[in-house]
């Protein structure tokens, strides 16, 4: 059930799924401003963050009222003021802008009276409360950040829906081709949305938002009704999400709520790899909140005829059997992508992360292993070759199949004889 919130109530009881949704949003924004933080001859850090269902603020955990998305992303980028100017010579000037946006009257006023209690102004031009749908402010706020950013965008948007049509994919899409730099987060009630499948009218409509049309639908039914049905659909939905919303990377995660069988998704989308791996390794910071199916090689989320995999989770043990797991499927791919010339390890990691829950520290491992086994070549972007005492990778590097052709520099560029 969604929250309610009201000014003259209290906030309304935590679920142990949102928890876990609070904890990865403050580690992520934590990380997200610490990457900035990294350009140090940046005098200037201009960020806008929009929560788009942004509720009351706050949340009850037992006796103690803890804060929700909102309060949390101006908690971050307050403390990520002091954190980042420290040590610097040069004065640092943050402008971070926020929207808050809740289709209820009564959210909006509780969480005005919370930022307030809190010592933050609402009506600060650097605060925008709107009472609204999303869908009704996204254009507005899309245009008020392109003034503000005309060229970077740089923008932060947390879609926290209940369900999985609240959320319109085309605003997605004009989110990340509007705004270069922009990444959203959303939550989809995936196994809701494969549960309640139905080649109906009705149906169709209610997904609508998704960009389905009854012979999607149709589709999804045909997977679910054959082997391994419901991890088909899940991949097929994960497909659509990056297709309609042209995010060239996501990071689908699971959150299995107590309350319910259902497994929501906690979605990152963007088109920047560097975003994509900052998240996955929130996911392995906060090892075993989050679970995800398939297996910690090249096929995750998904099932195939080898049998259903457990659910994965980000521990230990998992950490070692995606590297055993990916030296194991790793090689066919590189040998495949570098069957008519050698390919950077940039190129391989951008291939790859969709794939898996590897960050690309994990990739260069087992890509290191492989060298050492002589299993691939790895090469200077000048085309020499490595030392055998090689620790680690450029992004620049160019792996190779072994031995099977020379490599030389020749006006300015690499060749192959």
């Amino acid at each position: 059930m969604p929250f309610n919130w009201h000014p003259n109530e209290p906030p309304p009881p935590i679920e142990p799924h949102s928890k876990a949704k609070l904890r990865v949003l403050r580690n992520y924004l934590r990380a997200y401003f610490d990457r900035l933080g990294t350009v140090y001859a940046r005098d200037e850090f201009k960020l806008d963050l929009v929560d788009g269902f942004a509720g009351g603020g706050t949340f009850l955990d037992g006796s103690e009222t803890i804060s929700g998305t909102p309060l949390i992303m101006l908690e971050e980028a307050r403390e990520a003021k002091t954190r980042l100017a420290h040590g610097r010579r040069k004065r640092i000037h943050f402008d971070f802008k926020f929207y808050f946006v809740d289709v209820k009257a009564a959210h909006t006023d509780h969480l005005r009276q919370a930022m307030a209690e809190r010592g933050y102004n609402a009506n600060d031009e650097a605060v925008v409360i709107r009472t609204g749908k999303f869908e009704d402010n996204v254009r507005t706020i899309l245009q008020e950040i392109k003034k503000r950013q005309p060229r970077a965008g740089r923008s932060l948007f947390l879609l926290d829906q209940f369900g999985y049509s609240q959320v319109a994919l085309r605003h997605v899409a004009d989110i990340l081709s509007e705004l270069p730099r922009a990444e959203v987060i959303l939550t989809f009630a995936a196994d809701a949305l494969i549960n309640f499948l139905r080649d109906r009218p009705e149906f169709v409509k209610a997904v609508a938002p998704l960009e389905m049309s009854d012979t999607d639908v149709r589709e999804l039914l045909d997977l679910k009704k054959s082997h391994g049905g419901k991890a088909l659909v899940q991949r097929a939905l994960r497909t659509r999400l990056r297709q309609v919303t042209a995010a060239k990377f996501d990071t689908p995660f699971f959150i299995r709520p107590t309350s319910s069988a259902r497994a929501l998704w906690f979605v990152h989308l963007s088109r920047h790899p560097t975003a994509r791996d900052v998240m996955v390794q929130r996911h392995w910071d906060l090892a075993n909140t989050f679970e995800h199916f398939g297996p910690g090689g090249l096929n995750m989320l998904g099932w195939d005829e080898r049998g259903d995999y457990p659910l994965f989770q980000f521990g230990d043990v998992e950490h070692k059997l995606v590297h055993e797991q990916l030296l194991a499927s790793v090689p066919a791919e590189i040998h495949a992508l570098a069957a008519e010339s050698p390919v950077t390890v940039d190129a391989i990691r951008h291939m790859l992360a969709n794939r898996t829950a590897a960050r690309f520290s994990d990739l260069d491992r087992v890509l290191l292993d492989l060298y050492k086994g002589r299993e691939v070549e790895i090469h200077l972007a000048n085309g020499n070759l490595r030392g055998s005492s090689t620790m680690h990778l450029n992004s620049t590097d160019l792996i190779a199949q072994p031995r099977q052709r020379s490599i030389f520099v020749r006006g300015g560029g690499v060749h192959e004889q």
